[in-house]
């Protein structure tokens, strides 16, 4: 009975892999440490998300997954760093809809490209809210709109950095709605959130977890808020889409590996993050700070990554948007 059921596992070994099973990985991988590269700047949403799927990570995976840091070139340096790494599994990113769909179309030669990654597993999509200083006379973004239109230039809005979807949202409303407003890139949301709480900025999308506190405190004003929903936090708040129809823009978060990663690590690495993300503790952790999961398909995010490249890319290059 023992050899017949090790000669049965040896059989069917390479069927297991010929279709993609993860039992091989499981059975070798990981061994060593992983790295999560964040290609923003420590305590932005983007850290927040990687350091809560390195935390979720470590204990079925047995190894620690480590964060790093290296925000640039509109997440593009710490990107490259990943493109270029081993596909082994041990080198991974969290990949926003900036990395993979935006700022590429923002430079002639990008150091990466969205055809240098896969796409592992979605964390969830990203509540933005737009937000003025506590005293700029305007109570929603039509009053904002009329604003720009009536002195051009004068107001100024920050970002986290060229082409972010923070800035591409502000850069859409500006070329639709022809009016004009003075962008300030920050590396980071809140190193300019900073500057707006003194009144040096006018106003900003920024991530829900770093807007909450300065709203409910009175710091800020909140006028719209780019979501496919209003939030249950800010009922009475409206969407972007609900004063531009054709602004519904919505930025999201997930994890890439190398292209040439093996399938079987892809898959197993797919798999424990949909479950993290999609346990009642993991979708309520992203609620805290503004994020819905979504739980994919390995094929329908890469579907996704290719339907906004384009999508997205071909916004950047309408409005003109270059790295700066």
């Amino acid at each position: 009975m023992i050899f017949t059921r090790r000669r049965t596992l040896l059989l069917a070994a390479p069927l297991l892999l010929a279709t993609g099973s993860p039992l091989w990985a499981q059975g070798t991988y990981p061994d060593r440490p992983i790295k999560l590269l964040v290609p923003f700047p420590a305590g932005a949403l983007t850290d927040s998300l990687g350091r809560l799927i390195a935390e979720g990570l470590r204990p079925v995976l047995g190894q620690p997954v480590v964060v790093e840091n290296r925000p640039g070139a509109g997440t593009l340096l710490g990107a490259s760093i990943v493109a270029k790494a081993a596909p082994d599994g041990y080198s991974l990113m969290v990949a926003t809809s900036t990395t993979l769909a935006i700022s590429p179309s923002m430079y002639a030669a990008p150091p990466a490209v969205p055809s240098d990654f896969i796409g592992v597993a979605m964390i969830g999509t990203v509540s933005l809210l737009l937000v003025t200083r506590a005293d700029l006379a305007v109570t929603g973004l039509a009053d904002l709109v009329r604003e720009m239109r009536r002195a051009p230039g004068k107001l100024n809005f920050a970002s986290p950095g060229t082409g972010t979807m923070h800035h591409l949202i502000i850069e859409m409303i500006k070329a639709q709605e022809k009016v004009s407003a003075t962008h300030i890139p920050y590396q980071g949301s809140m190193a300019a959130l900073s500057d707006l709480l003194t009144g040096r900025v006018d106003f900003m999308f920024l991530d829900a977890v770093a807007a909450m506190p300065q709203i409910q405190a009175g710091k800020v004003k909140v006028i719209a808020v780019a979501a496919g929903k209003r939030l249950a936090a800010l009922p009475n708040v409206p969407t972007v889409a609900e004063t531009l129809p054709q602004i519904d823009l919505q930025a999201w978060q997930s994890i890439a590996a190398p292209k040439a990663t093996p399938m079987a690590i892809v898959q197993r690495l797919n798999t424990e993050i949909n479950r993290l993300v999609d346990s009642p503790e993991g979708r309520a952790a992203l609620q805290k700070v503004g994020v819905d999961a979504a739980p994919m398909s390995i094929q329908a995010l890469n579907e996704l990554i290719v339907r906004d490249e384009k999508r997205l890319g071909d916004l950047v290059r309408a409005t003109g948007l270059r790295a700066s």
